[in-house]
Protein backbone atom coordinates (compact mmCIF):
# COMPACT_ATOMS: atom_id res chain seq x y z
CA UNK A 1 0.00 0.00 0.00
CA UNK A 2 3.13 2.27 0.71
CA UNK A 3 4.31 1.34 -2.53
CA UNK A 4 0.31 2.45 -4.21
CA UNK A 5 0.09 5.57 -2.44
CA UNK A 6 3.76 7.28 -3.33
CA UNK A 7 2.90 5.61 -7.13
CA UNK A 8 1.11 9.03 -7.60
CA UNK A 9 3.65 11.40 -6.01
CA UNK A 10 6.28 9.97 -8.11
CA UNK A 11 4.08 10.15 -11.15
CA UNK A 12 3.73 13.57 -10.20
CA UNK A 13 6.85 14.15 -10.21
CA UNK A 14 8.15 12.29 -13.29
CA UNK A 15 4.86 14.53 -14.91
CA UNK A 16 6.47 17.98 -13.57
CA UNK A 17 10.17 16.83 -14.69
CA UNK A 18 8.92 15.81 -17.81
CA UNK A 19 7.06 19.20 -18.48
CA UNK A 20 9.87 21.34 -17.36
CA UNK A 21 12.36 19.51 -19.76
CA UNK A 22 10.06 19.82 -22.55
CA UNK A 23 9.51 23.62 -21.10
CA UNK A 24 13.29 23.71 -21.24
CA UNK A 25 13.74 22.19 -25.09
CA UNK A 26 11.09 24.94 -26.18
CA UNK A 27 12.92 28.00 -24.46
CA UNK A 28 16.45 26.65 -26.33
CA UNK A 29 14.38 26.03 -29.75
CA UNK A 30 13.50 29.50 -29.00
CA UNK A 31 16.65 30.68 -27.61
CA UNK A 32 18.28 29.47 -30.24
CA UNK A 33 15.35 31.16 -32.82
CA UNK A 34 15.68 34.57 -31.08
CA UNK A 35 19.34 34.85 -31.36
CA UNK A 36 19.55 34.15 -34.80
CA UNK A 37 17.22 37.01 -35.21
CA UNK A 38 19.75 39.08 -33.17
CA UNK A 39 22.69 37.87 -35.46
CA UNK A 40 23.73 40.04 -38.01
CA UNK A 41 25.36 37.73 -40.11
CA UNK A 42 22.26 35.29 -40.29
CA UNK A 43 20.48 37.00 -43.15
CA UNK A 44 18.60 33.87 -44.63
CA UNK A 45 15.42 32.37 -44.15
CA UNK A 46 15.17 28.36 -42.99
CA UNK A 47 13.80 26.41 -45.24
CA UNK A 48 10.68 24.29 -45.31
CA UNK A 49 12.96 21.36 -45.31
CA UNK A 50 14.90 22.03 -41.95
CA UNK A 51 11.38 22.97 -40.05
CA UNK A 52 10.25 19.48 -40.90
CA UNK A 53 13.16 17.78 -39.61
CA UNK A 54 12.47 20.58 -36.33
CA UNK A 55 8.98 19.19 -36.49
CA UNK A 56 9.59 15.43 -36.55
CA UNK A 57 12.38 15.42 -34.09
CA UNK A 58 10.46 17.42 -31.75
CA UNK A 59 7.29 14.90 -32.62
CA UNK A 60 9.39 11.73 -32.03
CA UNK A 61 10.96 13.29 -28.73
CA UNK A 62 7.39 13.88 -27.57
CA UNK A 63 6.13 10.13 -28.33
CA UNK A 64 9.52 8.52 -26.99
CA UNK A 65 8.69 10.58 -23.43
CA UNK A 66 4.93 9.58 -23.53
CA UNK A 67 6.12 5.81 -23.96
CA UNK A 68 8.93 5.50 -21.30
CA UNK A 69 6.39 7.77 -19.23
CA UNK A 70 3.71 4.66 -19.44
CA UNK A 71 6.58 2.26 -18.74
CA UNK A 72 7.79 3.93 -16.00
CA UNK A 73 3.98 3.83 -14.51
CA UNK A 74 3.49 0.25 -15.15
CA UNK A 75 6.53 -1.12 -14.24
CA UNK A 76 7.78 0.55 -11.10
CA UNK A 77 8.65 -1.64 -8.67
CA UNK A 78 10.09 0.59 -5.83
CA UNK A 79 11.37 4.22 -5.33
CA UNK A 80 14.72 3.43 -6.08
CA UNK A 81 13.76 2.11 -9.34
CA UNK A 82 11.22 5.18 -10.23
CA UNK A 83 14.18 7.24 -9.74
CA UNK A 84 16.79 5.41 -12.06
CA UNK A 85 13.59 5.22 -14.63
CA UNK A 86 13.49 9.21 -13.79
CA UNK A 87 17.09 9.81 -14.73
CA UNK A 88 17.28 7.73 -17.62
CA UNK A 89 14.08 9.40 -19.11
CA UNK A 90 15.55 12.70 -18.42
CA UNK A 91 19.17 11.52 -20.38
CA UNK A 92 16.95 10.49 -23.67
CA UNK A 93 15.00 14.03 -23.38
CA UNK A 94 18.29 16.16 -23.23
CA UNK A 95 19.73 14.43 -26.09
CA UNK A 96 16.67 15.01 -28.69
CA UNK A 97 17.48 19.01 -27.83
CA UNK A 98 21.22 18.95 -28.05
CA UNK A 99 21.09 16.75 -31.38
CA UNK A 100 18.94 20.10 -32.55
CA UNK A 101 21.48 22.60 -31.16
CA UNK A 102 23.60 20.80 -32.83
CA UNK A 103 21.69 20.90 -36.04
CA UNK A 104 21.16 24.80 -35.64
CA UNK A 105 24.55 25.07 -35.10
CA UNK A 106 25.79 23.45 -37.98
CA UNK A 107 23.42 25.15 -40.22
CA UNK A 108 24.68 28.52 -39.03
CA UNK A 109 27.70 27.94 -39.26
CA UNK A 110 27.08 26.91 -42.67
CA UNK A 111 25.61 30.02 -43.64
CA UNK A 112 28.11 32.27 -41.93
CA UNK A 113 30.50 30.15 -44.35
CA UNK A 114 28.35 30.76 -47.21
CA UNK A 115 27.88 35.04 -46.52
CA UNK A 116 31.75 34.95 -46.04
CA UNK A 117 32.27 33.44 -49.53
CA UNK A 118 30.14 35.75 -50.83
CA UNK A 119 31.55 38.31 -49.21
CA UNK A 120 34.57 37.45 -50.65
CA UNK A 121 33.24 37.33 -53.87
CA UNK A 122 32.17 40.80 -53.63
CA UNK A 123 35.18 42.17 -52.64
CA UNK A 124 37.42 40.58 -55.02
CA UNK A 125 34.91 41.70 -57.63
CA UNK A 126 35.41 45.61 -56.26
CA UNK A 127 39.20 45.01 -56.20
CA UNK A 128 38.70 43.76 -60.22
CA UNK A 129 36.52 46.36 -60.93
CA UNK A 130 38.79 49.00 -59.58
CA UNK A 131 41.57 47.13 -61.28
CA UNK A 132 40.09 47.49 -64.57
CA UNK A 133 38.81 51.23 -64.18
CA UNK A 134 42.81 52.09 -63.30
CA UNK A 135 43.28 49.97 -66.44
CA UNK A 136 40.54 52.26 -68.30
CA UNK A 137 42.32 55.65 -67.15
CA UNK A 138 46.04 54.54 -68.01
CA UNK A 139 44.33 53.03 -71.61
CA UNK A 140 42.67 56.93 -71.75
CA UNK A 141 45.76 58.68 -70.03
CA UNK A 142 47.82 56.47 -73.04
CA UNK A 143 45.30 57.37 -76.43
CA UNK A 144 45.48 61.27 -75.02
CA UNK A 145 49.41 60.96 -75.04
CA UNK A 146 49.08 59.46 -78.74
CA UNK A 147 46.63 61.77 -80.16
CA UNK A 148 48.61 64.65 -78.95
CA UNK A 149 51.95 62.57 -80.81
CA UNK A 150 49.54 62.72 -83.85
CA UNK A 151 48.61 65.83 -83.63
CA UNK A 152 52.61 66.83 -83.80
CA UNK A 153 52.83 64.54 -86.50
CA UNK A 154 50.36 66.43 -88.35
CA UNK A 155 52.25 69.79 -87.69
CA UNK A 156 55.40 68.13 -88.81
CA UNK A 157 53.35 66.60 -91.76
CA UNK A 158 51.95 70.10 -92.70
CA UNK A 159 55.31 71.23 -92.16
CA UNK A 160 56.97 68.89 -94.79
CA UNK A 161 54.06 69.83 -97.11
CA UNK A 162 55.11 73.58 -96.83
CA UNK A 163 58.93 72.95 -97.08
CA UNK A 164 57.98 70.86 -100.38
CA UNK A 165 56.21 73.68 -101.69
CA UNK A 166 59.00 75.69 -100.80
CA UNK A 167 61.46 73.75 -102.38
CA UNK A 168 59.04 73.23 -105.27
CA UNK A 169 59.16 77.20 -105.64
CA UNK A 170 63.06 76.72 -105.35
CA UNK A 171 63.29 74.52 -108.00
CA UNK A 172 61.16 76.36 -110.49
CA UNK A 173 63.33 79.52 -109.86
CA UNK A 174 66.52 77.39 -110.17
CA UNK A 175 64.64 76.44 -113.70
CA UNK A 176 63.95 79.56 -114.58
CA UNK A 177 67.46 81.02 -113.97
CA UNK A 178 68.90 77.91 -115.97
CA UNK A 179 67.03 78.98 -118.53
CA UNK A 180 68.25 82.26 -118.14
CA UNK A 181 71.61 81.55 -118.12
CA UNK A 182 71.20 79.10 -121.01
CA UNK A 183 70.25 81.82 -123.16
CA UNK A 184 73.26 84.45 -121.85
CA UNK A 185 75.11 81.28 -122.73
CA UNK A 186 74.16 81.11 -126.43
CA UNK A 187 74.19 85.09 -126.54
CA UNK A 188 78.20 84.60 -125.44
CA UNK A 189 78.63 81.77 -127.42
CA UNK A 190 77.17 84.20 -130.95
CA UNK A 191 79.12 87.17 -129.77
CA UNK A 192 82.35 84.72 -129.36
CA UNK A 193 81.88 83.32 -132.72
CA UNK A 194 81.38 86.68 -133.90
CA UNK A 195 84.54 87.95 -132.46
CA UNK A 196 86.00 84.94 -133.79
CA UNK A 197 84.73 85.71 -137.01
CA UNK A 198 86.38 89.56 -136.67
CA UNK A 199 89.18 88.06 -135.47
CA UNK A 200 89.60 86.17 -138.87
CA UNK A 201 89.06 88.86 -140.73
CA UNK A 202 90.92 90.91 -139.29
CA UNK A 203 94.35 88.26 -139.19
CA UNK A 204 93.45 88.09 -143.07
CA UNK A 205 93.44 91.73 -143.25
CA UNK A 206 97.18 92.18 -141.07
CA UNK A 207 98.64 89.84 -143.23
CA UNK A 208 97.54 91.50 -146.61
CA UNK A 209 99.00 94.60 -144.77
CA UNK A 210 101.88 92.68 -143.67
CA UNK A 211 102.29 91.66 -147.32
CA UNK A 212 101.74 95.27 -148.33
CA UNK A 213 104.14 96.96 -145.69
CA UNK A 214 107.01 94.17 -146.90
CA UNK A 215 106.34 95.99 -150.95
CA UNK A 216 109.01 98.96 -151.00
CA UNK A 217 107.88 100.51 -153.83
CA UNK A 218 104.70 101.51 -152.23
CA UNK A 219 104.15 104.89 -151.70
CA UNK A 220 101.76 104.67 -149.00
CA UNK A 221 103.66 102.96 -146.47
CA UNK A 222 103.28 105.29 -143.68
CA UNK A 223 99.57 105.43 -144.07
CA UNK A 224 99.94 101.53 -144.24
CA UNK A 225 101.37 100.81 -141.13
CA UNK A 226 99.55 102.96 -138.90
CA UNK A 227 96.35 100.93 -140.26
CA UNK A 228 98.15 97.90 -139.00
CA UNK A 229 99.48 99.06 -135.58
CA UNK A 230 95.44 99.87 -135.60
CA UNK A 231 94.27 96.67 -136.66
CA UNK A 232 96.60 94.68 -134.06
CA UNK A 233 95.02 97.00 -131.00
CA UNK A 234 91.88 96.02 -132.08
CA UNK A 235 92.94 92.56 -132.38
CA UNK A 236 94.28 92.53 -128.91
CA UNK A 237 91.29 93.54 -127.23
CA UNK A 238 89.37 91.37 -129.26
CA UNK A 239 91.89 88.17 -128.10
CA UNK A 240 91.13 89.78 -124.59
CA UNK A 241 87.05 90.34 -124.71
CA UNK A 242 86.73 86.79 -125.79
CA UNK A 243 89.08 85.66 -122.94
CA UNK A 244 86.55 87.74 -120.39
CA UNK A 245 83.99 86.53 -121.96
CA UNK A 246 85.01 82.37 -121.93
CA UNK A 247 86.16 82.85 -118.03
CA UNK A 248 82.72 84.24 -117.45
CA UNK A 249 80.70 81.54 -119.00
CA UNK A 250 82.91 79.06 -117.40
CA UNK A 251 82.52 80.48 -113.83
CA UNK A 252 78.76 80.99 -114.47
CA UNK A 253 78.52 77.47 -115.26
CA UNK A 254 80.44 75.80 -112.74
CA UNK A 255 78.59 77.72 -110.31
CA UNK A 256 75.32 77.28 -111.57
CA UNK A 257 75.95 73.49 -111.89
CA UNK A 258 77.26 73.49 -108.15
CA UNK A 259 74.07 75.54 -107.06
CA UNK A 260 71.89 73.12 -108.58
CA UNK A 261 73.50 69.90 -107.57
CA UNK A 262 72.94 71.39 -103.80
CA UNK A 263 69.77 72.20 -104.62
CA UNK A 264 69.11 68.57 -106.02
CA UNK A 265 70.57 67.14 -103.13
CA UNK A 266 68.12 69.33 -100.55
CA UNK A 267 65.18 68.30 -102.42
CA UNK A 268 65.94 63.80 -102.43
CA UNK A 269 66.84 64.61 -98.44
CA UNK A 270 63.60 66.17 -98.21
CA UNK A 271 62.21 63.72 -99.96
CA UNK A 272 63.47 60.73 -97.91
CA UNK A 273 62.60 62.48 -94.91
CA UNK A 274 59.12 63.17 -95.94
CA UNK A 275 58.69 59.64 -96.94
CA UNK A 276 60.02 58.39 -93.63
CA UNK A 277 57.41 60.22 -91.63
CA UNK A 278 54.62 59.01 -94.20
CA UNK A 279 55.48 55.39 -92.52
CA UNK A 280 56.38 56.14 -89.06
CA UNK A 281 52.62 58.29 -89.45
CA UNK A 282 50.61 54.85 -90.88
CA UNK A 283 52.26 52.85 -88.39
CA UNK A 284 51.25 55.39 -85.67
CA UNK A 285 47.41 54.95 -87.39
CA UNK A 286 47.63 51.44 -87.11
CA UNK A 287 48.66 51.06 -83.89
CA UNK A 288 46.19 54.26 -82.40
CA UNK A 289 43.06 51.94 -84.15
CA UNK A 290 44.49 48.78 -82.21
CA UNK A 291 44.77 50.93 -78.88
CA UNK A 292 41.29 52.22 -79.48
CA UNK A 293 40.05 48.43 -79.88
CA UNK A 294 41.42 46.91 -76.91
CA UNK A 295 40.46 50.65 -74.97
CA UNK A 296 36.58 49.41 -76.76
CA UNK A 297 36.88 46.01 -75.66
CA UNK A 298 37.95 46.82 -72.10
CA UNK A 299 35.03 49.44 -71.65
CA UNK A 300 32.66 46.78 -72.64
CA UNK A 301 34.23 44.12 -69.95
CA UNK A 302 34.09 46.69 -66.95
CA UNK A 303 30.45 47.90 -68.18
CA UNK A 304 29.30 44.23 -68.06
CA UNK A 305 31.46 44.04 -64.53
CA UNK A 306 29.60 47.16 -63.04
CA UNK A 307 25.91 45.52 -64.39
CA UNK A 308 26.52 42.15 -63.12
CA UNK A 309 28.19 43.71 -59.63
CA UNK A 310 24.91 45.69 -58.84
CA UNK A 311 22.97 42.87 -59.42
CA UNK A 312 24.48 40.29 -57.06
CA UNK A 313 24.47 42.99 -54.38
CA UNK A 314 20.53 43.07 -54.37
CA UNK A 315 20.24 39.55 -54.09
CA UNK A 316 22.47 39.41 -51.43
CA UNK A 317 20.29 42.28 -49.95
CA UNK A 318 17.44 40.32 -50.25
CA UNK A 319 18.75 37.35 -49.21
CA UNK A 320 19.75 39.32 -46.01
CA UNK A 321 16.10 40.70 -45.59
Amino acid sequence: MGERVRSPDSEQDRRSDGDRNSDSYYSDEGNASHSSDRSPTLSYPSTSHEKQDHKTRASDSLVHYQATKKLGSKYAPSKRGTRWGFRSQSLTRDSPAKDIDLVTKRVLSARLLKINELRNELTELHIRLDELQKENRALKRLQHRQEKALNKFEDTENEISQLIAQHNNEIRILRERLRKSQERERATERRLKDAEDELYRTKTVLQKLKKLSADKHLAERDDLAKKLAYAESRLEESEKRIKDLEKNLELSSSSFQRELQLKKKKVLEAQDKNRALQEELLQLNQKLKEKERELDAKNIYANRMLKVSPRRGVDVIQRRK
